[in-house]
């Protein structure tokens, strides 16, 4: 928990520290909300051997300001069933919610219509499965730190094609006993968010994960944008019992400018 507390400091201070060095004109603001769609496949050898699919729709809500640099603020949310077995007679409930805090420092020439960037993220995900009434559930919890690079490109002055890879580096996991619970879950039962967080610093050689968005913007009226998004998403864990997970998310979104 003191790791995961340093580690939102450290992100923080980042953010201020990087913000404080903008110009305090030009900037572009922008609210937005979303509906989604993402396809998923899951095998955790915590639960199932099975090889898991589901889908389900996506909620997001984010913030994002445009300079000569960029800062986002996202959240996302959303929940379904998971498909296993002969003719995917098991059923799984799922749940899942991400928080994302990034930043990207422009390293191209301010009037290029194709711009690059470098930054950095905090991001939190959870994941919990849960089948049903039967007292089996298993999830996998990390936030920390990302290292990522952003692609933009100006197509005219409505339109804009935008892509962004995240990797990373520096991680609080969390992951349950296998088939059973320890004396912190039990402790916390009623506070998942304590157990979520309650992660252990790990390697890149234990957790693994990519994340890659390609998204298009068109300006639909002076003070309203629409956005069209792709998302892929990779996560591994090596552990005693494995932890696999590919998710595909499409949505649409309407944007605020301010």
């Amino acid at each position: 928990m003191k790791t995961m507390i340093l580690t939102i400091a450290c992100t923080v201070l980042f953010i201020k520290n990087t913000s404080a060095q903008l110009p305090e004109t030009n900037f572009k603001n922008y609210i937005g909300v979303g509906i989604g769609y993402s396809l998923d496949r899951i095998n955790d050898q915590n639960f199932s051997p099975l090889n898991q699919k589901g889908n389900t729709l996506v909620y997001s809500l984010f913030y994002e300001r445009h300079s000569e640099n960029i800062l986002k603020i996202a959240l996302k949310y959303g929940n379904g069933n998971l498909n296993s077995g002969p003719k995917d007679r098991f059923k799984t409930s799922y749940y899942f919610g991400n928080i994302d805090v990034s930043y990207f420092k422009n390293v191209s020439p301010s009037q290029s219509s194709t711009k690059f960037y470098i930054g950095g993220a905090y991001t939190l995900k959870v994941l919990y499965m849960d089948w049903f009434d039967r007292d089996a559930f298993s999830f996998v919890s990390t936030n920390g730190l990302s290292i990522s690079g952003l692609i933009s490109k100006e197509l005219n002055e409505k339109q804009r094609i935008e892509s962004s890879v995240s990797i990373p580096f520096l991680q609080l996991l969390s992951r349950p006993p296998y088939n059973g619970v320890d004396e912190h879950i039990i402790e916390n039962q009623d506070n998942p968010i304590s157990i979520a967080l309650d992660g252990k610093l790990t390697s890149f050689k234990k957790y693994k994960a990519i994340n890659w968005n390609v998204n298009y913007r068109y300006e639909i009226l002076d003070h309203f944008d629409w956005k069209a998004d792709y998302t892929l998403n990779i996560q591994k864990v090596d552990d005693v019992n494995e932890f696999k997970s590919i998710s595909n998310h499409i949505s649409t979104s309407i944007l605020y400018k301010f």
